[in-house]
């Protein structure tokens, strides 16, 4: 038997890695081209070392010389941006049926294990979404049932930024419970007092975990081999402690509404998933809804539901401190139409297109996934002309979507007029899509435009909106991180007499 040195075997390992390596790095021979991109990827990296902590510069120029479909690879991941409406329409609507896969990645998949409504795939997640979209629609998502309950939090919320007393203040933490509290209303069935010990802990964590994900998701997606260094350099282990922190709070609910179960007594979220649990245990068939699934439907609920619109709000204040005009009009438009006697309904809406035409200005301007949420397809494909194969990662860059001059004239101005017709009524563009479009758009849709209508026109019609003390206005860029946030700002706000 022939026995080599140990220096010799390192060499041989150490040469058959690399060679690996590059065969897993280099563009596949497929029948068809995969979309141009740059060349060269390393191994191992792909072409994460030409990214910036904020990608979507290096990405837009990628999109200048490449065109509006190009490939890249982060680490060993072939990945394929989308940067136009027309694709994003044609792959996600005309061919939801292929382009509506969710994509092998590690992070998300450890964290979720495959299950809830949001990362995860095939005949689970159609039937997450199906049923969970029958049981917000039987909750009155995106009816007045619901609205009334929005506007309950609505006055708590307006009686915090009163508590301020005009004085300069960081509307962050207010603005997030206060919209946490919509979600556990819709989930839980109960509101939190803001100063509620047990609230404050859950907020924290999922605080924590949103940070955490942000930082880690995509070096640890896409390089998961790092999880194994020591210590916890990319947040692995905090990102499991505030999961299994928020799941406790989430489990703690579900147990209690098994314990008061009550068929003719189904308010929530939670209540209405256990009946269906029932249903199908007493059927005997065999069904993704159970209680697992519960608990990560519920965590999506608040991930997407909770952060999105709170996140837009604070964005809202940024605006409007930037264009007072805008802010005026707005104030204007409720005082004339709904006067200052009582706040603003959801039955006010068709009289005040100039505050829902705001609403989707700062849904546009501010882009809170510019990035969007992963796709993938789930076999091998042939898209115009372009090979895509089965679990490539798509990424639709709604950066470009959003802010396209040749669909938004002055895309880069704050200009809620642009969805107004001649004739005074808010008018929404097919090219409008900041919840994303397809079958896996934000099936909370409709929750955040009817609380952003409600919040925002009861903020205007109770408060002005000023600079702090000092005179500083709040940063126009933001912060890249699982959603694209301002970066903290203070602001006063002083009651309208």
């Amino acid at each position: 038997m022939l026995l080599l040195e140990p220096t010799t075997c390192l060499v041989f390992v150490t040469v058959f890695l690399i060679l690996w390596l590059l065969l897993r790095s280099r563009r596949p021979s497929l029948l068809y081209p995969l979309p141009p991109g740059p060349p060269y990827p390393l191994p191992v990296l792909g072409h994460l070392h030409l990214m910036s902590k904020d990608p979507r510069e290096q990405l837009c120029k990628w999109r200048q010389q490449y065109g509006d479909m190009f490939s890249l690879y982060m680490g060993n991941h072939l990945v394929i941006v989308m940067s136009s409406y027309s694709l994003l329409k044609e792959a996600f609507v005309k061919h939801g049926d292929v382009f509506s896969h969710r994509p092998p990645m590690f992070l998300f998949d450890h964290l979720t294990w495959g299950k809830g409504l949001v990362l995860s795939r095939g005949e689970l997640w159609k039937e997450q979404r199906k049923i969970s979209l029958e049981i917000l629609r039987e909750l009155g998502v995106g009816k007045n049932i619901l609205a009334e309950k929005i506007q309950e939090e609505v006055v708590y919320f307006l009686k915090a930024i009163e508590a301020e007393s005009g004085l300069s203040f960081d509307p962050g933490t207010v603005t997030h419970h206060s919209v946490a509290n919509v979600i556990c209303s819709l989930t839980f069935g109960q509101r939190y007092d803001h100063g509620d010990p047990v609230f404050l802990k859950y907020l924290e964590s999922v605080e924590q975990g949103m940070k955490d994900v942000g930082q880690a998701a995509a070096i640890l997606n896409f390089l998961p081999f790092l999880r194994y260094l020591p210590g916890d350099l990319f947040r692995l282990k905090s990102l499991v402690q505030s999961r299994d922190s928020c799941d406790a709070m989430y489990i703690s609910s579900i147990e209690e509404h098994k314990q008061e179960y009550d068929e003719n007594s189904l308010h929530d979220f939670i209540a209405v998933y256990l009946r269906e649990i029932k249903k199908r245990e007493a059927a005997g068939v065999k069904s993704t809804v159970t209680e697992a699934n519960l608990v990560r439907a519920v965590a999506d609920l608040f991930a997407a539901g909770m952060e999105t619109t709170a996140t837009t709000l604070r964005w809202a204040m940024v605006f409007f401190l930037h264009y007072p005009e805008v802010q005026e009009k707005c104030y204007q438009q409720i005082k004339e139409k709904v006067g200052t006697a009582r706040l603003p309904t959801v039955l006010d809406k068709p009289s005040l297109p100039y505050i829902e035409a705001t609403v989707m200005e700062i849904l546009r301007k501010a882009n809170l996934v510019p990035l969007g949420i992963q796709h993938s397809v789930n076999e091998d494909v042939v898209f115009r002309g372009f090979s895509i194969p089965k679990d490539t990662v798509l990424l639709p860059l709604m950066e470009t979507v959003l802010a396209d001059p040749e669909i938004w004239s002055d895309p880069d101005e704050f200009r809620p007029e642009r969805f107004l017709t001649k004739e005074g009524t808010c008018s929404r563009p097919d090219e409008f899509v900041p919840f994303s479009l397809g079958r896996r758009s934000c099936l909370g849709e409709a929750l955040a435009r009817m609380e952003l209508f409600l919040f925002l026109s009861g903020m205007i019609q109770r408060f002005q909106f000023l600079p702090p003390e000092d005179g500083e206005l709040p940063s126009l860029d933001g912060i890249l991180s699982v959603t694209y946030s301002p970066k903290p700002f203070k602001l006063r706000a002083v009651a309208r007499t």
